[in-house]
């Protein structure tokens, strides 16, 4: 009996080993594999196009600087306009400008006041 069980342990043990030599030799058939991929280039499909990024940032700069003096300038005639909307307020309400534009003749003076009588 025992040279039965002593027999069936070495097999055991065979198996177990061969079990664990051919796992480690697929592991490393897979990371060849792996390894031959990862260096293989491929094409791809659509060309990657070449961009010159040093350009495009420039362009993009370019722009921006466009973008903020148009800006400004907006901002300096809305300025003005909201100057010139404030001095035509003024002379809309100025008493003293509109005495001045009155004729200053003896004739026109005569008929202004005859007009302001009736």
């Amino acid at each position: 009996m025992n040279v039965v069980v002593e027999s069936r342990k070495r097999f055991g043990k065979m198996c177990v080993e061969y079990e664990q030599k051919s796992s480690i030799m697929e592991n490393k058939i897979l990371n060849l594999q792996l390894e031959s991929l990862s260096k293989a280039r491929f094409k791809s499909k659509h060309p990657v196009p070449d961009i010159d990024v040093d350009s495009m940032k420039k362009e993009v700069d370019d722009f921006i600087s466009d973008i903020q003096e148009r800006q400004q300038r907006i901002e300096k005639l809305n300025k003005s306009l909201r100057n010139t909307e404030q001095i035509v307020l003024q002379l809309k309400e100025d008493k003293i400008g509109r005495k001045l534009r009155q004729p200053l003749t003896a004739e026109d003076r005569i008929t202004t006041k005859s007009h302001k009588s009736k």
